[in-house]
C-alpha cells in the first residue's frame, strides 16, 4: 500500500492507495472489461469489481463509465490512468534493477511461454539447464499468447519462448528454430486418406487459423494469388481449444506446428504435409529492448539456443 503522511505543516496530506488496485484499474482500461482484466490477473471478476469499488471509495470519485462495448475512463479516470502508468513503470524498473544487482535477481529467471511450448518443448530444456545451474530458481509462466507478450513488456517476465508474429518496438526477437506446419483435418474429411497434399487441394476447403498466425495467412494468400487460387473461406480463432472445437465440428481445416499437431491428433485428427509450399513457424526468445539481462537469464538464453532445435526435431 502506498502511504504518505507528512508529520507537520498545513499542507499535510494522507494518501492510501493499494498498488494492486491501481494495477487492476490499468488492466480494466487496457482491456475494456472486468472479465478480461480478471483473466489477465488470474482472479475472479467479483474481485476485480471490488478492487475498483475500493479505489473509487478511497479517492471519492467515479473512474469508469460503462459504454455499449467496453469500460471507458471518466475524465478523472483518464488522468489517474496516465499518471498511474508512469508511476508503476518506474516502480517496476527500480525493483527490477535492485533484483538484478543482488544474488536474488541474478539467480532467478521468470520465463513466459504459450501452453504447447511450455508443455512440449521446455520441460527437457529446463531439466538440462537445471543440471548445469542447480542454484538458479526458474519460474515458468504458462500463459496465452497476449499475456506472454504483456508479461515481457511489463518486465514481469525476463524472457519469453514463443513463435512471435507481432511487431513491437518494445521487444527484441532472437530466432531459435523453424518448425514445419502440418495440415490438420477432422476424421472423415475427404483429405484424411492422404499423407501428402498440394496447396490447390487445400484451398478448396474453408481454412481455420489462429488469429496470431498473421505470417502464415500472408504466405498462403500470396502463394494462392501466384497460382490463381484464392482462399475460399477464412475463419479465425484466438485460442487453440476453440480452433480444435471448430475443426472437430467440421467448420474447416487448419495448419498447426508439427509438435502441436501431433500432440493434439488423438487418433481423430489426421495430419498431412503440404508438398509444394514451405510453411513453417519461427520460434525464438523474446526480451524487452534496452533490457538489462541478468547473468542467469543470459545463461539460459545461451543454453536454449544450443538445445531448442534438437528438441523440436524429436517431435
Amino acid at each position: 500500500m502506498l502511504k504518505s503522511r507528512p508529520t507537520n505543516g498545513s499542507d499535510s496530506y494522507s494518501l492510501r492507495v493499494d498498488l494492486i488496485e491501481l494495477e487492476t484499474f490499468i488492466a480494466v482500461i487496457d482491456l475494456g472489461s472486468f472479465s478480461k482484466a480478471a483473466l489477465r490477473m488470474h482472479v475472479s471478476q467479483p474481485s476485480i469489481t471490488a478492487r475498483i469499488q475500493r479505489l473509487e471509495d478511497r479517492l471519492g470519485i467515479s473512474l469508469l463509465v460503462r459504454s455499449t462495448r467496453r469500460m471507458e475512463p471518466t475524465k478523472d479516470g483518464l488522468r489517474l490512468y496516465e499518471q498511474s502508468q508512469v508511476a508503476l513503470v518506474g516502480l517496476k524498473e527500480i525493483v527490477k534493477e535492485f533484483d538484478t544487482r543482488t544474488n536474488r535477481g541474478s539467480h532467478r529467471i521468470v520465463i513466459a511461454a504459450t501452453p504447447m511450448i511450455a508443455a512440449i518443448a521446455l520441460p527437457s530444456i529446463l531439466n538440462g539447464y537445471q543440471k548445469l545451474y542447480p542454484d538458479v530458481h526458474i519460474r515458468l509462466l504458462d500463459l496465452q499468447y497476449p499475456e506472454v507478450i504483456d508479461k515481457v513488456q511489463s518486465g514481469e517476465a525476463d524472457l519469453a519462448v514463443i513463435a512471435f508474429d507481432g511487431d513491437s518496438n518494445k521487444l527484441r526477437f532472437q530466432t531459435l528454430a523453424d518448425e514445419e506446419l502440418l495440415l490438420v483435418v477432422p476424421r472423415g474429411h475427404p483429405l484424411a486418406k492422404f499423407k501428402e497434399v498440394v496447396l490447390e487441394k487445400v484451398l478448396k476447403y474453408p481454412l481455420l487459423i489462429l488469429d496470431r498466425y498473421t505470417t502464415l495467412i500472408s504466405v498462403i494468400a500470396e502463394e494462392g494469388k501466384k497460382r490463381n487460387l484464392p482462399i475460399q473461406s477464412l475463419r479465425e480463432a484466438s485460442q487453440l481449444n476453440t480452433l480444435l472445437g471448430m475443426l472437430d465440428a467440421g467448420n474447416g481445416i487448419t495448419f498447426l506446428p508439427k509438435s502441436m499437431a501431433q500432440a493434439n491428433a488423438k487418433h481423430k485428427r489426421p495430419t498431412l504435409r503440404v508438398t509444394d509450399v514451405a510453411l513453417a513457424r519461427r520460434y525464438g526468445v523474446v526480451v524487452r529492448k534496452k533490457q538489462e539481462i541478468s547473468n542467469a537469464a543470459q545463461s539460459f538464453i545461451d543454453y536454449i539456443h544450443k538445445e531448442y532445435a534438437g528438441t523440436l526435431g524429436k517431435n
